[in-house]
């Protein structure tokens, strides 16, 4: 499961990095293929979001019913409302392409999204690394009161 979260997490930072590069270039030489692989990229990186928080939420933190349920509560809002707001932020782009054609090759539109995603993604792996810590301190406390 380690292995799998350190793979995913290695590729959204690749992701991110050619996320970064490609808005430069977009920005540079502005020609459609840079653009097309830009919006190609923040794809990627919306279902390499989805997967990690996936992963995550699979890892079961049973170790209290009550403070492991709030553990679960906590993680799960603050990587929801990211995914969803991400999401809705992806849509609502390709909802407006529909109408005003050029909205993909906005400069505006482009570095928004990308310091968006960018957010989204910190936001996830602070509500993951919150979660492991209050999880071992459970996990510590509750092991320590049996001996």
């Amino acid at each position: 499961m380690i292995k799998r979260n350190k793979r995913i997490s290695n590729c959204a930072i690749v992701i991110n990095i050619l996320l970064l590069l490609f808005a430069i270039l977009s920005v540079i030489f502005k020609k459609n293929p840079y653009y097309a692989v830009y919006w190609i990229l923040v794809t990627l990186m919306l279902l390499l979001e989805v997967l990690y928080v996936w992963i995550w939420s699979k890892v079961g933190r049973n170790v209290d019913k009550h403070k492991s349920n709030t553990i679960n509560r906590s993680f799960n809002d603050v990587t929801a409302v990211t995914v969803v707001i991400s999401g809705l932020l992806y849509l609502a782009v390709l909802f407006y392409e529909f109408l005003d054609k050029s909205i993909k090759t906005n400069l505006f539109v482009i570095w928004i999204m990308y310091i968006l995603l960018t957010f989204a993604i910190l936001f996830n792996y602070l509500a993951v690394y919150n979660a492991n810590k209050e999880t071992k301190e459970l996990v510590e406390k509750t092991f320590n009161k049996k001996n």
